[in-house]
């Protein structure tokens, strides 16, 4: 029985060194920058990633491809992507961080569309003053355009405590369909811009998606100033019924704004429309609006 265990254990043994020895060495540095070529495939790419030896030098290959302006385009963006991966593990990649980011502000300006957007994807996300600059620039018209006008102000709205508010005041006004609702969106945490978003939303020549997008970016900039504009688009028997649902909606669920409305002829108007209109979208939010209100544990 003994020599049949240990003929068991030698031959598990001598599997497991005939495994490690078929098994390819790990790619040193040196061995992926010689190995590394334009003409790779994505499969071959992959492969290199993971052999290396280290995270560092997978790093290290990522970033000269980056580098590199015989790299195709389809290799940066595959080392884009997998450098930010990377940059969730944010000790061991910061000594290749500041290196990442210059090679993303080279690629924001470069011919390649794909490039462009993801780099300042990246950037943006990153919070990268270059990358906001170049993008208030394209938006301003003083570069050409780096990416679409839209695309460059959902990019540059993602710093809350930024100064482009002005800049997306005046496309709130003056942009394309996409980029004022990008723009109006944007504004939500600009106390600067209630005017604006309150004039916007009670604008009756204004498409019924760009003034609820308004109304709601009211309600986050001041739900005081809200209040006052649902209040009327609530109870205008001519307003458009989508518009007056939402805003009955938002209502519902902001305590401060629902309590500024809320009172006996608010409630008045509201068992009016509910037995008037052929809305059951706005019957609902009427339902849930006087839910809202009822005390705690008449529910």
């Amino acid at each position: 029985m003994s020599d049949d265990i240990e003929d068991l254990r030698k031959a598990y043994v001598q599997e497991l060194t005939e495994e490690r020895r078929a098994r390819p060495k790990p790619l040193s540095a040196r061995r992926v920058a010689a190995a590394r070529s334009p003409e790779m495939s994505d499969e071959e790419l992959e492969t290199m990633l993971v052999d290396a030896d280290t995270f560092e030098t997978a790093v290290r290959l990522l970033l000269d491809i980056l580098a590199d302006e015989a790299a195709t385009s389809d290799q940066k963006l595959r080392a884009i992507e997998r450098l930010g991966g990377a940059a969730f593990q944010p000790v061991r990649f910061a000594p290749f961080h500041a290196e990442f980011v210059e090679r993303l502000r080279e690629l924001a300006v470069s011919d390649d569309k794909q490039l462009r957007f993801l780099a300042l994807d990246r950037l943006t996300l990153d919070d990268d003053e270059v990358g906001k600059q170049l993008l208030r620039e394209s938006l301003e018209g003083t570069r050409k355009a780096l990416v679409p006008a839209a695309t460059a102000t959902r990019f540059l709205a993602r710093d809350e405590h930024g100064d482009a508010a002005p800049l997306f005041r005046e496309l709130a006004r003056t942009g394309s369909a996409r980029v004022r609702e990008e723009a109006l969106r944007a504004l939500a945490a600009d106390p600067d811009s209630v005017g604006l978003l309150s004039e916007i939303s009670t604008d009756k020549t204004e498409r019924p998606k760009v003034r609820e997008l308004a109304a709601m970016s009211l309600k986050a900039a001041s739900p005081e100033a809200f209040a006052e504009v649902a209040r009327g688009l609530v109870i205008d028997d001519d307003e458009d019924d989508a518009l007056r649902t939402a805003t009955l909606s938002a209502l519902a669920f902001t305590p401060e704004a629902g309590d500024a409305v809320a009172g006996p002829a608010f409630d008045a108007h509201l068992d009016r429309i509910k037995g008037e209109t052929s809305s059951r979208a706005l019957r609902t939010s009427i339902d849930r609006f006087t839910e809202s209100r009822a005390p705690e544990g008449n529910g």
